[in-house]
């Protein structure tokens, strides 16, 4: 065997030759049944059927588990899906986050023939415009754009994604931000930390509140205080990881380890950190959430949240597509889980801090 070659494409192909002889027809064993078969992390099982789902070889059916596509039966379509972002996101469609989504949406909507097109509410003349070109709407949604997603709603089929709308006709697919929450909490006392910081993000969606919900019952069930003074309210932003960093060292106590609600948060906190002579993981542990492109490639790379983009992006459209079909929904609402990957920007407490 060739080790210079990356694990997942010898995956992707060991794949490929179980449905070419046809070893595998219908539904591909589990993850994790794979990862033990083959000997290779879980991790690498799912990077490579999430090459192969986003070529179109495979694809992915919530709750039930992952199918060979059927590429003479599949009809060609062709129509334009819309995906709608609030204007008032920091960064908009340029933000790493968000950037990624549509990224995994265009990849998702183009193996189905449809393209997609990217527009906000910050144009209201050219909305009526937009919508006629449309045959449905994937949106981000937020309790200050709920009005406008029902106006969407009147005119098109809508899937919305990040948080569910307070219209539960309308079919989501979110995260179970708060369960990995929990986790990071978990993987961080398990390191010895017991003084541990925390970065929200806006508190203004499910999305903020679970995750700020999620660090506080971590804590609590590893028989820790909550303490308001670790909480620094954060916006998203690499400037408010910078400023929480500021806060924090401004502490009689600072935090062993600093929990960030998203990555450009703990992208900002390690600058700052790195800035001041201080060492990452050495004298402060930082975990992130989302895991964007950069997360990997920083050194050391970003201990963080890992989120499942392309399932979510794969779900939302196969959910409009029913929609646009008229055909019915088996789950209205979905929510996906999301795990810790540890990297280079966790680890133990430092003796110090334990007896400081």
């Amino acid at each position: 065997m060739d080790t210079t070659i990356p694990k997942y494409l010898l995956v992707e192909d060991h794949i490929r030759q179980q449905i070419k002889q046809r070893k595998i027809i219908d539904k591909l064993p589990g993850e994790r049944q794979l990862a033990a078969e083959l000997g290779y992390s879980y991790m690498t099982i799912r990077k490579a059927i999430e090459n192969l789902v986003d070529e179109g070889l495979l694809y992915k059916v919530p709750t039930k588990g992952t199918y060979v596509a059927d590429r003479k039966t599949q009809k060609t379509k062709t129509g334009t899906i819309g995906y709608f972002l609030d204007s008032r996101i920091a960064g908009g469609l340029s933000s790493p986050y968000y950037s990624q989504i549509f990224d995994a949406l265009q990849k998702a909507t183009a193996r189905e023939g449809y393209s997609l097109i990217y527009f906000t509410d910050t144009n209201e003349s050219d909305l009526q415009r937009t919508l006629k070109k449309l045959d449905g709407v994937i949106s981000t949604c937020f309790p200050r754009v709920e009005g406008f997603i029902q106006e969407l709603k009147a005119v098109v089929p809508v899937v919305v994604i990040d948080n569910s709308a307070a219209d539960k006709t309308i079919p989501s697919v979110i995260l179970d931000n708060f369960s990995a929450q929990v986790e990071s909490v978990d993987y961080l006392c398990s390191l010895g930390h017991e003084r541990i910081g925390f970065i929200t993000g806006l508190e203004d969606s499910d999305v903020g509140k679970n995750r700020y919900e999620g660090y506080k019952s971590g804590l609590q069930k590893n028989g820790i205080a909550v303490e308001p003074e670790l909480v620094f309210r954060g916006n998203y932003t690499f400037g408010s990881g910078v400023s929480g960093v500021d806060y924090f060292l401004s502490l009689e106590q600072r935090p062993s380890a600093i929990m960030c609600a998203n990555d450009s948060m703990a992208l900002g906190a390690i600058s700052k950190l790195h800035q001041l002579g201080l060492e990452v993981p050495e004298d402060i542990s930082i975990i992130g959430f989302d895991d964007i492109n950069v997360a990997s490639q920083i050194t050391p790379p970003l201990t963080t949240i890992f989120v499942p983009i392309n399932e979510i992006a794969a779900c939302a459209f196969n959910m409009l597509q029913c929609l646009i079909d008229g055909k019915p929904l088996e789950n209205r609402h979905i929510a996906l889980a999301a795990h810790l990957v540890p990297r280079g920007t966790s680890a133990e407490v430092a003796a110090e801090l334990v007896t400081a």
